[in-house]
């Protein structure tokens, strides 16, 4: 028997096509993470991204193991609870941070893969708060640990809405 999708399958969805058709720097992103599996009403969630060699810091060296740049984990955080916080928001609004912490506590390194998993703490009538672990797939050490806050913005339902225009104030 096949569930019929949910609201975090349908946003995961839309962000992968969305950063794609707006060339966003999530899409670097959005091309290789894989929603995995939700749970407990949608309350847990679980991705996985591969890391290549664009993933890495600058200065770290083939030869010294190639670790990941903490802004890749740090945007892989935020983006995959932003959706799970989205998708918990019982009016479906759109949502925007306001506060974001990381423990980093491990390294990534190229050619593993990583697991996020995002445990939503509270949803509210104007807040939202998730929380997640980054840890290798391969080895399961924990990599990082994050919090995120949200504040739900705009209309009933626009979390859905796929933009009209793709076009931004900022076009030259």
């Amino acid at each position: 028997m096949v569930t019929p999708p949910c609201r975090l399958t349908n946003l995961f969805a839309q962000y992968c096509q969305q950063t794609r058709a707006q060339n966003s720097f999530s899409s670097f992103i959005s091309k290789r993470m894989q929603l995995i599996k939700v749970e407990d009403q949608m309350k847990r969630s679980t991705f996985e991204i591969p890391l290549h060699q664009s993933d890495c810091h600058p200065f770290a060296l083939a030869r010294q193991g190639q670790t990941v740049h903490g802004g890749v984990i740090a945007t892989i955080m935020e983006d995959t609870t932003t959706m799970h916080i989205c998708a918990n928001d019982p009016r479906a609004r759109k949502a925007m941070t306001t506060d974001m912490n990381f423990s980093f506590i491990g390294v990534g390194k190229v050619g593993r893969t990583l697991s996020i998993d995002s445990k939503i703490l509270k949803i509210g009538g104007v807040l939202g708060v998730a929380e997640a672990n980054v840890k290798d797939v391969s080895t399961g050490k924990l990599i990082a640990v994050g919090r995120h806050t949200m504040m739900f913005i705009g209309e009933d339902n626009s979390s859905m809405e796929f933009a009209h225009s793709l076009n931004s104030v900022f076009d030259v």
